[in-house]
């Protein structure tokens, strides 16, 4: 359950999601749900950070900036101060928020994948976009733009792999799982 303080943001959050939806369905706001839904992303990464303040859980740092940055980067698109045509040109944005958002969690102190992984990150970002304003050959920034998912396949095993054996060393030891079965005769 929500300790009283998030239920208050919470619940805030909840009537001005309502509002906004109403505003839009009745067509009383000058744009449309086109243009409104990278709110939705911004908001719900402001109230994780939000309850981060609170709880101190590195997941909700990493996932509240994540999604701030990934709403305010796409509500330049939907509000029409990038065309959609430039996403092709832009996608390196999508691994520079990744990366600032592990940045983010090592400079907060929060336990999270090493910050090797932003690091790593921002240089295929970079590379990306210098592959993309043609500034360095494709045969120089083909393999980054390829292999740069597999940091995010390696963070995700990292993360699985430390949860798994907080786990297990948290988990009480059962006398029958100390020592040999005994043997009925």
């Amino acid at each position: 359950m929500l300790g009283s303080r998030n239920q208050e943001v919470f619940g805030i959050f909840l009537a001005v999601l309502g509002i906004l939806f109403l505003l839009v369905n009745n067509g009383l706001l000058w744009f449309g749900w086109e243009a409104l839904w990278p709110a939705i992303p911004f908001l719900i990464g402001a109230f994780l950070l939000i309850v981060y303040t609170r709880r101190r859980r590195p997941r909700q740092l990493f996932l509240g900036t994540f999604l701030v940055l990934f709403g305010a980067f796409f509500s330049l698109f939907s509000t029409g101060i990038l065309a959609w045509d430039a996403m092709d040109r832009l996608w390196p944005t999508i691994p520079l928020i990744v990366g600032a958002s592990l940045f983010v969690l090592t400079v907060a102190g929060a336990e999270g994948p090493p910050l090797i992984f932003g690091i790593v990150l921002v240089v295929f970002a970079t590379v990306g976009f210098l592959a993309e304003s043609d500034v360095i050959e494709p045969r120089v920034s083909q393999p980054f733009v390829r292999i740069w998912p597999l940091v995010l396949v390696a963070a995700g095993i990292l993360i699985f792999l430390r949860g798994k054996r907080e786990r297990l060393q948290s988990e009480p030891i059962s006398p029958a799982s100390t020592g040999p079965e005994s043997e009925s005769p």
